[in-house]
Formats: C-alpha cells, structure tokens, sequence
C-alpha cells in the first residue's frame, strides 16, 4: 500500500507539474511575438483554466501532503503579475478625490442599431445609456459615422464630437464635454479596423485620447459553430479538429494585431502629453501581447480598481475582457467597471473616474 501510495503521489506531483509549466506559459505569453511565434502568443486565452487547475492542485496537496502544497503556491508567485493583471481585486477603497475627476466611458456599440420595444417603439438602448452615463468623454467603436441622427442626438449633451471612418460606414467617434482641439488616424495596415488619436482641451492642458478599434478575430458563423457544438459534445475527436482549427484562426488574428498594437504604443511614445487616456476594443485579453505593449508606461484603470474578470465581450459562449482603458501616471484611477446592466451589444460598457493628480 505504501508502495501504491508513493507512485500516486509522485504521479500527482508530475501532474501538478505539467499544469505548473502551462500556467507559466500562459502567464509570460506577452511576451512572446504573435508574428514569429503567433500560436504560443495566444497561451493566455488558457489563463484561466491553468490557473482553476493549480489552484485544485493546492487544495488536493492540502488534503493529501500539506508540504506539497507550496509547489501550487511557489507557482502561483511566479505567475503573480498575470493572476493580478488577470483577477484583480480591490480590498480597499480609493481616499477621497482632492483634484478635478472626469469620468471616461468606453463602448464597442456594434453599430448602435435601434430596437423595436414592447409596443413596437423604435428604441435605442445604447444611445439612451451613454446619454444618461454622465460621462465626461464617451469613446465610441463601431459607430455609424454617416448617421447624422444619432451624432444630433449625441451633440445635445456632448457639444464636441469627432468621428473616424474606417469600412462600411463604421468607425470610432469621441463624444466629449471639453473641446477637440485636433484629430489623427494612427497608421497601420487594416481592411476594417483603426485607431484614432484625438488632442483635447483638459483646463491648461492637453489630453491626449487614443480611441481603439484593433483587428477582429473574425469568427464567422460556421467558427462560432463550431465552438458551440465543441461544448456541447466534448468528444476527443471533435475538441481536436475544432480546438486546431480554431486556434489556426485566432493566431492568424494576433499575428496582424501585433504591429497595429507596436503603431500604436509607438504613436503614444513619441506624443508623451502628461495627460495621456488609451482604451477601446483591442479583441485581445489582458494577458496579450497587444495589451502589454500599449499599456507600457501606463496603467490599466481596471486592474487598478476594478475587480474579478471583468467580462466585457458577452455572445456564443465566449466570454473574455478585451475592451481595455489605460491612464498616465498623471491620473489616479478612483473606480473602474464593465457594465453588464445593458446587453444591447456584444460588448458591454467600460467606465472609469480619473482624477487629475496635478490639483493636488
């Protein structure tokens, strides 16, 4: 029996090792280039599942062999960045604001489209939501720019508005209660996505705002299908062909994210406003190489003061934080969190207050 005992150990120890290097893997993911090597660059989508394994790991060492457990633990440590960066939780409350705080709301609309309520009204629940958010600057993706109706609606509580087309009509619009004082398209190869940078007026100052929109992962009908039916009947077979065939097409995507992620983060080196607000759609997690780069220097208002996962894309059975807001140290983050009161979107709102730390 002790013979028995010692190989199921030593068996589970080997396990907890395998998952201890997949979770390291996924941790240190963005860093990896997603143009040499874009199949690894796209371990940290795996994040959360490494990460429910070791931590069952921890538990069963502590029911088994106490000492075993610091493994799981040790590990843990070693991936603390990405498990914070990840599953970020507040256990206290930002002190009371001394300076000037503005509130920015982030939103992909996806093309803001009206609906028809109860009594067949035509509504629109998104245009209603930002107009009642008591945002200070609204960044908006996937906005209809040729619909003047909405810009009209929008104008009555943010009197400076600037859009940008990218295809088909949709594009980023910022909606703002301080004035724009200039805009500009960040360079970068897309057929339908884009970044904007927009310079506003913030008291003696100036903000610069960097509206995202980055390359979709262009999951058609037939991929969501595929995932779908890979859930409901996990057969070994199925998970196989459709988990390669999937992760073929999520890596084509971060492979052309990576460089338009680079334009970007170059865009706001060489633009260094000490009032600095970069967020949007990235269509990449917070354990990406997209993420990592343009947030350099900057800090991710939602691991700053928001807390769980944070979910903010919400359709076919994904579920993932890739809409993202990045403030310079000249900010100090006060709240931050993904709205899921509205699911008018396939994304949900992203909000924060920002104080201006310099009226101190």
């Amino acid at each position: 029996m002790k013979i028995v005992g010692h190989v199921f150990r030593l068996s589970a120890f080997l396990l907890n090792g395998l998952v201890a290097v997949g979770f390291l893997i996924c941790a240190y993911s963005p860093y990896i280039s997603p143009v040499h090597h874009p199949r690894w660059a796209c371990a940290g989508l795996f994040f959360p599942i490494f990460l429910a394994l070791n931590a069952a790991f921890c538990v069963f060492w502590l029911l088994v062999r106490k000492r075993y457990a610091l493994f799981p633990l040790c590990v843990f440590l070693l991936g603390w960045g990405a498990l914070t960066t990840y599953l970020p939780w507040q256990f206290t409350k930002a002190d009371e604001p001394k300076g000037e705080v503005i509130k920015v709301l982030t939103y992909n609309t996806l093309g803001m489209h009206p609906e028809k309520d109860e009594e067949g009204k035509e509504v629109n629940p998104i245009l209603d939501y930002v107009l009642q958010s008591d945002a200070d600057i609204v960044c908006l993706q996937e906005f209809p720019c040729d619909n003047k109706t909405l810009k009209k609606e929008l104008k009555k509580v943010y009197p400076y508005a600037e859009t940008m087309k990218f295809s088909g009509g949709n594009g980023v619009g910022c909606f703002s209660r301080f004035p724009i004082l200039g805009t500009k398209r960040i360079p970068y190869e897309s057929a339908n996505n884009g970044s904007g940078a927009f310079r506003l007026e913030f008291g003696q100052d100036t903000l610069l705002l960097v509206i995202n929109h980055l390359e979709s992962n262009k999951l058609d009908a037939h991929d969501k299908e595929v995932y779908t039916d890979m859930l409901k009947k996990p057969d070994e077979e199925k998970v196989k062909e459709g988990g390669k065939y999937l992760l073929h097409k999520l890596a084509d995507a971060v492979a052309i994210r990576a460089p338009q992620a680079d334009s970007v983060a170059k865009y706001v080196k060489e633009h260094p406003y000490k009032y600095t607000v970069v967020c949007g759609d990235f269509n990449d997690s917070p354990l990406s190489y997209a993420h990592r780069v343009i947030g350099e220097g900057l800090q991710d208002a939602f691991v700053e003061r928001g807390s769980g996962v944070g979910v903010s894309y919400n359709r076919n059975h994904l579920y993932f934080r890739i809409d993202h807001l990045f403030a310079s140290p000249a900010f100090r983050v006060l709240a931050c969190e993904v709205d899921n009161s509205i699911d008018a979107s396939d994304h949900y709102p992203l909000w924060c207050l920002l104080e201006k730390k310099g009226e101190e």
